[in-house]
């Protein structure tokens, strides 16, 4: 009735409460219903756990004996693709007002900038925790952050002091030198015998453009091609290490 969150009910009684006239829907996504009536309110303690991720979000409400709510929420991929494109139309529509003042040398980031692809991740953190929280009475909120030591977990724990500075690509030029030399300077595609290297990246496939060397891969001129990413190619599916 005052717009506050009250304890979940079973699907039966919300038609119940509808049909007497009792409830209001509220909303569908989740579906809500609020009372036009005072009741006695009463509540429980419920805590919204949260598993952060880059990629995928998983929530849980529970209370102290059972579960209420739980999902897991896959996030917009491919901010960067979409956002180049953007800079070309936008680029391309501009050229045509030359007769306009120049505006890209008087801008700066503002305090506490990120980058669009970071920025959409925080925000879709932000706004799944306003919407649990408008729907389930949450009194305390746990967010699950690991930090993982990637170069720790690939040498097996056998690492220390200046050897973090050590790593795969010690005493090579740049990253393509290190991935070919990797590769033995071969075609990583079984049978070919082409000389002429490129580097390409596995992921491909799933728009998966990071230069991290677990992605990247030694092809000649010929298979480096999207079309060999294409579904029945010998490069869909391929995982990057």
């Amino acid at each position: 009735m005052r717009g506050e969150p009250l304890m979940p009910t079973t699907q039966q009684k919300a038609r119940v409460l509808l049909k007497k006239g009792t409830a209001k829907i509220d909303g569908y996504r989740p579906f809500t219903i609020q009372l036009t009536s005072a009741t006695g309110e009463s509540k429980q303690n419920l805590t919204l756990g949260i598993d952060a991720g880059y990629k995928n979000i998983g929530i849980s409400v529970v209370g102290a004996i059972k579960e209420y709510f739980s999902s897991e929420i896959k996030l917009l991929d491919g901010q960067v693709e979409r956002n180049k494109e953007r800079i070309m139309y936008r680029r391309q529509r501009r050229s045509r007002l030359r007769y306009r003042k120049p505006r890209f040398d008087n801008r700066k980031k503002p305090v506490g900038w990120l980058a669009p692809s970071i920025q959409h991740k925080f925000d879709s953190h932000i706004k799944i925790v306003k919407l649990l929280k408008s729907v389930f009475p949450v009194t305390d909120t746990i967010i699950e952050v690991a930090a993982f030591d990637i170069q720790k977990i690939k040498a097996n724990g056998k690492i220390e002091g200046k050897q973090y500075q050590e790593g795969e690509q010690l005493g090579f030029w740049n990253l393509r030198e290190y991935i070919l030399h990797r590769d033995n300077h071969q075609c990583q595609n079984p049978g070919c015998k082409n000389k002429v290297l490129e580097i390409h990246h596995i992921g491909f496939w799933k728009n998966d453009r990071t230069d991290r060397p677990g992605n990247l891969i030694t092809l000649c001129d010929k298979c480096h091609t999207p079309s060999k990413h294409k579904k029945g190619s010998f490069l869909y599916g391929w995982e990057p290490i």
